[in-house]
């Protein structure tokens, strides 16, 4: 039986079942004009279609169906969305670059990041004297200096005065390369005219570092600025970018509110790049 008789056969009802059930088209044609469900009732079973790649949807057109594959334009679609979300995050970046730079010049990161570590003095000197000054009019002034460095060279001067400070009785100074970490030197000296008083200073390898004076009862000592606790670290917080691998030594730090010319190329770069980058996502 040729094609157009099993197509009559169909439209008349005179073909037989089994000859539908093999033939596609055939089915598809006496399932529009019959119906799925006489076409059950006759045993003809829907020709078995090969499963193919993709999602299958039916297009409304008969029933026949057609993949549904992930084509190029899926895949431009998602690229599209990865740029999009590149776009977004990438001026977020470059403004927080700019805040950081920004902060650093003006404020310091070092008032943030505390890992600067500021050298610790090898020892605390503490300088001090004590006067006394007897019935015969003999003063004696002891002085007393203790966390001397060793094989450091030390010097003490003085300068004794009597009818207050108006009439200088004795300048001298003693001089000493220490190898222990205390000294005690004493002076005593005639006051013909009370009161009395007396001016003293420590150097240290030609750097002053104490002072302690004394007129009568009263007795003034301090120590030198040189000598006092560093504060490097609290005095200089913008960091230098050439040093930034050691953020503990002193080097890698500066004063604040200054600036060089990595820190200003940084902030011009970070502030042209959100600049670009933003436009392009506009």
């Amino acid at each position: 039986m040729d094609a157009s008789e099993r197509i009559k056969g169909v439209l008349d009802g005179s073909i037989q079942p089994s000859e539908i059930s093999g033939d596609e088209e055939l089915y598809y044609m006496a399932e529009r004009i019959y119906g799925r469900e006489a076409l059950e009732n006759m045993g003809v079973e829907p020709p078995v279609v090969p499963p193919e790649l993709g999602a299958i949807a039916p297009n409304g057109n008969g029933g026949v169906e057609i993949p549904n594959l992930d084509g190029p334009e899926t895949i431009v679609n998602t690229q599209k969305k990865n740029v999009k979300g590149r776009r977004k995050l990438i001026p977020l970046i470059m403004f927080l670059c700019l805040i950081i730079s920004s902060y650093n010049v003006s404020l310091g990161l070092g008032s943030i990041i505390t890992t600067c570590v500021e050298d610790e003095p090898i020892q605390e000197l503490e300088i001090g004297s004590s006067s006394q000054i007897n019935e015969n009019g003999t003063l004696y002034v002891v002085w007393t200096m203790y966390g001397l460095n060793n094989y450091s060279e030390y010097r003490l001067e003085w300068s004794v005065s009597q009818n207050g400070s108006s009439n200088v009785i004795e300048t001298g100074n003693t001089t000493w390369i220490t190898s222990e970490s205390a000294r005690i030197t004493s002076r005593n000296w005639i006051i013909e005219n009370p009161p009395y008083s007396y001016l003293s200073t420590l150097y240290e390898d030609d750097d002053v570092v104490g002072y302690s004076n004394g007129s009568g009862e009263q007795i003034i000592t301090k120590l030198s600025e040189n000598n006092q606790q560093s504060t490097h670290c609290a005095d200089n917080t913008r960091l230098i970018w050439t040093e930034y691998s050691d953020l503990e030594s002193k080097d890698a730090w500066t004063e604040a509110g200054t600036g060089d010319l990595i820190d200003g190329a940084l902030i011009m770069m970070f502030a042209g790049l959100m600049m670009i980058s933003a436009r392009k996502r506009a």
